[in-house]
């Protein structure tokens, strides 16, 4: 007879980092229905990611939640923490939308030597962004520092979400670095829908994208899950008439993987 194998003794594979971050507007016009809309739209996405988490063999998914206001903070200051761990904290509003903070944060950290640290390689990261109005920083000196030397922004998968009239599409499509990846609605149940949405869409196809060639963008998620939800009362900011000129992208590395090349910071 031959011999069994015993499941609970095989080695766990080793998957990838998909870092996977929501960088999310917490200034004082969010006040009321806004904060706690956002507030129960995370907790619903949390929920779904960690399910998808438990189950994915692709890649070991972890989350890093940073909220803006006046100045910039992170939920989970120690580094990224995986579905299973994270503890939700329901966020607050109040002060100003300091989104050039938020940028400076987010180049501090997407970084090998911080909260990118992995022995098994790493995806893409997701970035996806929320406002529901404008910078009031110096967010333009931040954006030019990050798109121009941080290679993990230049190419990661960022998607943005401009909530409510007063929300400005243009800047958050300078962000985002693509006009077709900028979400926009007026409406809080169909932001709540397509949060969700994107946020599975986003981990599903990001858990793939350490794969050589396989080149995955915010535009593709986007134009996706507006389809596939058909949620009329949301529109890109393309569609909206808002145009950007794609900052530049560096992939240039001596390895043939970019993804475990040392070649990046």
């Amino acid at each position: 007879m031959g011999n069994t194998v015993d499941m609970n003794e095989l080695e766990p594979v080793a998957r990838p980092l998909l870092p996977i971050f929501f960088v999310l507007d917490t200034s004082g016009s969010m006040t009321g229905q806004p904060i706690s809309m956002l507030n129960h739209a995370m907790e619903e996405v949390i929920n779904i990611l960690g399910n998808f988490a438990a189950s994915n063999a692709d890649a070991l998914l972890k989350i890093g939640v940073l909220q803006f206001s006046s100045g910039a903070k992170w939920m989970q200051p120690k580094g990224l923490e995986e579905f299973g761990d994270f503890v939700y904290n329901p966020l607050s509003a109040g002060g100003l939308t300091d989104m050039g903070a938020a940028l400076d944060e987010l180049d501090q950290k997407l970084s090998r030597r911080s909260f990118l640290v992995s022995t098994t390689g790493r995806c893409k990261p997701i970035i996806i962004f929320m406002t529901d109005g404008q910078p009031t920083d110096d967010w333009e000196k931040a954006l030019k520092n990050i798109s121009e030397n941080n290679k993990w922004y230049q190419n990661s998968i960022k998607i943005g979400f401009a909530v409510g009239d007063q929300a400005n599409t243009s800047i958050l499509s300078q962000i985002v670095g693509n006009s077709e990846a900028v979400i926009q609605t007026s409406d809080l149940a169909t932001f709540n829908i397509l949060l969700q949405k994107v946020a599975i869409n986003s981990a599903m196809i990001g858990s793939k994208s350490h794969i050589a060639g396989d080149n995955p963008s915010g535009e593709d998620i986007v134009k996706d899950t507006i389809e596939e939800t058909g949620q009329t009362d949301a529109k890109t900011a393309g569609d909206m008439g808002v145009t950007v000129t794609p900052p530049p992208t560096d992939t240039t590395t001596s390895d043939p993987d970019p993804w475990g090349s040392d070649d990046w910071d």
